[in-house]
């Protein structure tokens, strides 16, 4: 039935949820349907079979199938998480349980009964919100606003169990940069995106540069990462990144093929490996080995790109 084929949810800054079919073009095809609320949407996540929904007035809206698996778009239990000074600005699904971040606050809202049962600072700078988040087995990563510092904390015990600058690697990616066009982007340097994927931890800056970290283990009785945390320039191996911030880090697995495991068919067991790419978007397109003026350096510095990158 239509009604129960894969969908996307798409929220907009005037509170409106598009819902689309998953195989639609959803340049030429009209949305399935549409949700209006009364605040912007800052976020939408789907977990144990439904759809989570943060709002700027601090409400959290979950959306729910009915007994059919159809879902049910008129009627929302509705949760307040967050405020309208502090909203709901980010949320990641951990161990059963989904991380809210309102301002520099995590709420951690245990999806069963719909309540928050913790909540804990992110960090002691009052005046930074939280900005991104990216989860790791038992590892949540956050970045704050307007900073290039990175923190580990533990999913079950909410401890801080490290935290890394990311701004001397930066400096490093950036010499063969314009002087004054290194010092500018070295001054305003923050954390704009995370992604934790296979065994790195990819980091978007506002520079354009991207960085990877190895990801430390994390059991569940780590009190503190032993190993100093250290990130590297993606740009050593492959010396691509953006002109401006880079926007967002996704990751997206393709399985080989059809056909493409035959040649295996004589071992015991054929595996199936999916192909990874993390793609980054973001302001223009820099390579970062050329010290030199691209011819059209300025005239897409401010086009958006997607750049594709294999692990």
């Amino acid at each position: 039935c239509d009604h129960l084929q894969p969908t996307m949810w798409l929220g907009t800054e005037d509170g409106c949820i598009h819902v689309y079919n998953s195989s639609d073009n959803i340049r030429i095809k009209k949305n399935k349907i549409k949700i209006q609320h009364g605040s912007s949407v800052h976020s939408i996540i789907y977990l144990d079979n439904r759809v989570f929904v943060s709002l700027a007035n601090g409400d959290i809206s979950v959306y729910m199938r009915d007994s059919n698996g159809v879902w049910n778009t008129s009627q929302p239990y509705t949760v307040t998480v967050g405020s309208v000074a502090n909203p709901v600005t980010r949320m990641v699904p951990i161990s059963g349980k989904l991380w809210c971040s309102c301002h520099n606050t995590i709420k951690v809202l245990n999806i069963s009964t719909l309540s928050v049962e913790h909540q804990f600072s992110g960090s002691g700078e009052t005046q930074r919100s939280i900005s991104c988040m990216a989860v790791s087995g038992l590892g949540v990563w956050l970045s704050l606003q307007h900073s290039a510092v990175i923190r580990l904390f533990h999913a079950a015990s909410y401890d801080c169990l490290g935290e890394v600058n990311i701004a001397p690697a930066v400096t490093k990616m950036l010499a063969s940069c314009d002087d004054i066009i290194r010092q500018h982007k070295a001054a305003c340097l923050r954390v704009t995106s995370l992604l934790a994927s296979q065994d790195l931890l990819w980091v978007g800056t506002s520079a354009g540069v991207i960085l990877t970290m190895p990801l430390p283990h994390v059991s569940a009785t780590t009190t503190k990462i032993s190993q100093a945390l250290q990130v590297t320039g993606r740009s050593k191996c492959v010396p691509h990144g953006h002109t401006g911030h880079v926007r967002f880090l996704t990751v997206v697995e393709s399985t080989s093929q059809r056909g493409e495991t035959k040649r295996f068919s004589h071992t015991k067991e054929s595996t199936v490996h999916p192909r990874v790419l993390v793609i980054s978007g973001g302001d223009g397109y820099e390579d970062f080995r050329s010290a030199g003026v691209s011819e059209v350096a300025g005239r897409e510095d401010s086009t958006n790109h997607l750049l594709l990158w294999q692990t």
